[in-house]
């Protein structure tokens, strides 16, 4: 009996190790990696969502609550909490995700509106769920479809202006064609955008900013791109994938997206943006850039910026590594 304790015990490791990866898959898929300032409000929306109708279930159906709980170790004497906990957490839950989705997006909501959207929580959970359900399975799908055709994948964190998505994905298309790789935009499998659009339709404006009217994929030989509004997904062969990863960092620059995540950092991202066509000075820029307290990674990113900035804005006009006039 003890050995068979021990079977079923490293099978439940495995299986939660399995489902955490599918998990992490799920919500890449179905958002792009989202900044890190994001991401902890993201994972708790998703774990609330899915625990919420298990925990309805032991609510309605207690056969089922005494099935779960012989998985867990619990003291004697929390046996009488144990349906009130779940009681709790079964109105506690939705709510959660409701008042998480209000941290995604800035500007916080009024008071006033606070209430409503927390309570926008319940059929957001909901919604959730199907959807994260859906993805589970279907992410680690396809990332088996990217093995067999020995495609690598990588990410890039960004975070599309509102009203510039059209104009991200245009961008990044021209970017990749002066790279000599070619592409075509398609939109996304109605697999991966529906479930987007549950998502918008449950949870209101500000989860739809997370996700776009139609999620567009660039297509071409060897590499494909998808643009979520948080994230660049690419996937491809190794060559043509290093050599899309380094003409889209010269692109985004430029383009109607941020690739900081604060506040701060952005509003510096915009002044470079409008240097670089001529609009403002790029030294107090500079400046600030020198002086302002943020972590490594952002302030890496927007000193690589400074620098392309000033190479467009030399002499020379460009910060391609070869001018067009001499290839």
């Amino acid at each position: 009996m003890l050995a068979l304790g021990g079977v079923f015990a490293f099978l439940g490791r495995q299986l939660g190790k399995i489902l955490s990866l599918a998990f992490a898959w799920a919500t890449t898929a179905l958002f792009g990696r989202v900044p890190a300032n994001k991401q902890l409000y993201l994972s708790g929306m998703a774990g609330a969502a899915l625990a919420w109708p298990i925990v309805l279930i032991g609510v309605l159906v207690p056969g089922i609550a005494t099935f779960l709980l012989a998985f867990v170790t619990l003291p004697t004497w929390t046996e009488s909490f144990v349906r009130p906990v779940m009681i709790a957490l079964a109105v506690i839950l939705p709510l959660a995700v409701g008042f998480l989705s209000t941290r995604l997006t800035d500007p916080a909501p009024s008071r006033r509106t606070l209430a409503l959207e927390i309570l926008r929580g319940i059929p957001y959970a909901a919604g959730l769920f199907v959807v994260l359900v859906w993805m589970i399975v279907l992410a680690p799908l396809a990332r088996l479809g990217s093995l067999l055709r020995r495609w690598e994948a990588t990410h890039v964190a960004i975070a599309v202006q509102p009203g510039g998505y059209a104009t991200v994905v245009r961008d990044l298309a021209a970017a990749l064609d002066r790279a000599g790789l070619p592409v075509t935009s398609h939109p996304a499998a109605w697999v991966y955008e529906v479930p987007g659009r549950v998502l918008a339709f449950f949870g209101g404006s500000r989860v739809a900013v997370l996700v776009p009217d139609r999620l567009i994929v660039l297509r071409g030989a060897g590499i494909e791109l998808t643009v979520h509004p948080m994230d660049l997904a690419l996937a491809g062969k190794k060559g043509p994938l290093a050599r899309g990863r380094a003409a889209i960092a010269q692109e985004l620059t430029f383009t109607r997206a941020n690739q900081t995540w604060s506040k701060e950092a952005q509003d510096i991202e915009d002044a470079l943006a409008l240097a670089a066509r001529g609009e403002g000075e790029l030294e107090p820029i500079a400046r600030r850039i020198a002086t302002i307290e943020l972590d490594y990674e952002q302030w890496e990113i927007l000193y690589r910026l400074l620098l392309q900035v000033r190479l467009r804005t030399s002499p020379v006009e460009t910060d391609a590594l070869v001018p067009v006039a001499h290839r």
